[in-house]
C-alpha cells in the first residue's frame, strides 16, 4: 500500500511528551485502576514469533474466511500464509461471546502481499462470519468499558514528507460496531500525547487523513 504524504500544520505546542518507549511499537504510560496503588497495563504488543494458538478453533476460523491456505507446507511465506499463529492473532470481541462467533484478529504485515499490519473484526450472523470493522493498523491497547466491548486504542502510520508518523487512536463501541473517537497520541521521533484543550480539533484533522489513506474499511 503506498501511503500518501500527508500532514497538517505544524502542532508542536499542541503536544506533551509520553515516557520513555516502552517496547519496539509504542509508549505508553501504564494505566492505574481508580482508587487503587496496583498498575494495570493494558498496552498490546504482538511478536508473532512468538505467538501461539488456544485451540482447534482459530485454525478453523481461518479457513472459513479463506484468508491462508490450509494446505500450505511452510509457515516462512507471508504472501501465500499457512494457517499459522505466525501470521494471525486472535483476541475476543467481548467475554459474553464465544470466539467461534465474534473475534478480533491481528494480521501480520505482508501477509497476502500487504504491508502493513491489518485488524479485522467479525461478528457470526445467521450462522456467517461478518466483517464489522477494518483497519490498516496495529492494535496496542484495550480498555474496559461498561458497554462490555473493550475500547481500542490502534495505531496507524502515515508517510510525512518521506518519514514515517504514527497516530494513536481510540475506537469505542457503538451500534454493532467500532467508532472513531479521536488520537490521543502523535509518534514522529517521540511520542507526544494530544493537550485535553486540543484533542476534538486534533481528532478531526487526523480522522480526514486517515479516510484519505484507506486505513479504516
Amino acid at each position: 500500500m503506498k501511503l500518501r504524504f500527508l500532514y497538517i500544520l505544524p502542532v508542536f505546542f499542541l503536544f506533551m511528551s509520553c515516557d520513555d518507549e516502552a517496547d519496539d511499537e509504542i509508549s505508553i504510560e501504564p494505566r492505574h485502576s481508580a482508587g487503587k496503588e496496583k498498575v494495570v497495563d493494558q498496552t498490546i504488543s504482538t511478536n508473532f514469533n512468538e505467538n501461539s494458538f488456544k485451540s482447534k478453533v482459530e485454525t478453523e476460523l481461518l479457513k472459513e474466511l479463506h484468508i491462508c491456505d490450509p494446505k500450505a507446507v511452510s509457515d516462512d511465506d507471508p504472501e501465500h500464509p499457512s494457517c499459522s499463529p505466525n501470521f494471525f492473532r486472535f483476541f475476543k470481541l467481548n467475554d459474553q461471546t464465544p470466539l467461534k462467533d465474534g473475534f478480533k484478529l491481528l494480521i501480520k504485515a505482508g501477509v497476502n502481499g500487504f504491508p502493513l499490519r491489518r485488524l479485522l473484526i467479525f461478528e457470526r450472523e445467521n450462522d456467517v462470519l461478518v466483517k464489522l470493522n477494518g483497519f490498516n493498523g496495529n492494535l496496542i491497547e484495550e480498555r474496559k468499558s461498561a458497554s462490555g466491548y473493550n475500547d481500542l486504542v490502534i495505531r496507524f502510520p502515515d508517510n510525512v514528507n518521506g518519514n514515517i508518523t504514527y497516530y494513536n487512536c481510540l475506537f469505542k463501541w457503538k451500534e454493532g460496531k467500532y467508532n472513531y473517537v479521536n488520537c490521543e497520541v502523535i509518534d514522529e521521533d517521540v511520542p507526544r500525547r494530544v493537550r485535553a484543550e486540543f484533542i476534538d480539533s486534533m481528532g478531526v484533522e487526523i480522522k480526514k487523513i486517515l479516510d484519505k489513506n484507506d486505513m479504516i474499511f
